[in-house]
């Protein structure tokens, strides 16, 4: 799902139980206004968590590309922490290529 699916997901899905709380709350008090305001905080937040729990999805994915290079010793790609994607296209290597992703040590 795209991250503007998810955030519109978000949005109706904190409309409808912000309607629901807001209708609950009036049948039972009796006091509209008491329901609207209940209504409206939990429209904020409700919606607030719920963007900044899709917001923290959508951590940008990092990358390593090597294009079009010649190496006459050796090539090593640390990626680090994360998720991410790393290449080599179309580069002549002389020695070795070493790609490394996460975060165990890597040899000297």
């Amino acid at each position: 799902m795209s991250p503007a699916v998810k955030r519109g997901v978000a949005a109706a899905v904190t409309f409808v139980v912000a309607a629901v709380v807001n209708i609950v709350t009036g049948v039972l008090t009796q006091h509209w206004a008491v329901a609207w305001w209940v209504a409206f905080g939990v429209l904020v937040v409700v919606g607030a968590a719920l963007q900044v729990w899709v917001a923290v999805g959508e951590r940008p994915v990092s990358g390593q590309r090597v294009r079009d290079v010649i190496v006459g010793g050796s090539l090593r790609q640390d990626l680090g922490t994360g998720t991410g994607e790393q290449s080599v296209d179309g580069s002549r290597v002389a020695r070795d290529l070493s790609q490394r992703q996460g975060d165990t040590p890597h040899g000297p």
